[in-house]
């Protein structure tokens, strides 16, 4: 039998970073700059990917991000990632961004985004990720979101090709 209908199956569990904000993390605006906290997704996203697919995470493609609301100044970003879909060498992470503000409690949400990832062996070569099982409603969900996502990123991918 080949090592794809072998492969491990691992639970996909989520990974939570936190992080201040300073004033270097600040655009012309007094808000945290975009490519920061796409920056802080984007290290959310591997970190789950190699804790979980236990192979180095290489960015491909960051898909649907959607800023929806300021962070600021001394809030605390919370930054969740969870892997929601699994191909043969490659895995999407759904990353969520809060900001708390520690003075009042009170926490909002402010973007979430789709990254794709490869997980690469030492030498640079995609190797093969684990499976993870579909238990929930909201699982089988986000693994058809994400489906959708992937289809769409491919076909911009060989549309631009094509070019």
């Amino acid at each position: 039998m080949d090592a794809e209908h072998n492969r491990e199956q691992r639970r996909a569990e989520p990974l939570t970073m936190f992080e201040l904000v300073f004033p270097s993390d600040l655009n012309s605006h007094g808000t945290m700059f975009g490519g920061r906290v796409m920056a802080q997704m984007d290290k959310c996203a591997g970190m789950c990917v190699r804790r979980w697919g236990h192979l180095i995470p290489v960015t491909a493609s960051i898909d649907a991000i959607q800023f929806c609301s300021p962070i600021h100044q001394g809030q605390m970003v919370e930054t969740k990632a969870k892997v929601v879909y699994v191909g043969k060498t490659s895995c999407m992470v759904k990353v969520t961004v809060f900001a708390d503000d520690t003075e009042t409690g009170k926490k909002h949400f402010c973007c979430e985004g789709y990254f794709t990832m490869v997980g690469v062996d030492a030498d640079g070569k995609p190797g093969l990720l684990p499976t993870f099982p579909l238990e929930t409603a909201e699982e089988k969900t986000e693994w058809e979101l994400a489906a959708n996502i992937k289809k769409a990123m491919l076909e911009r991918r060989r549309q631009a090709q094509a070019k």
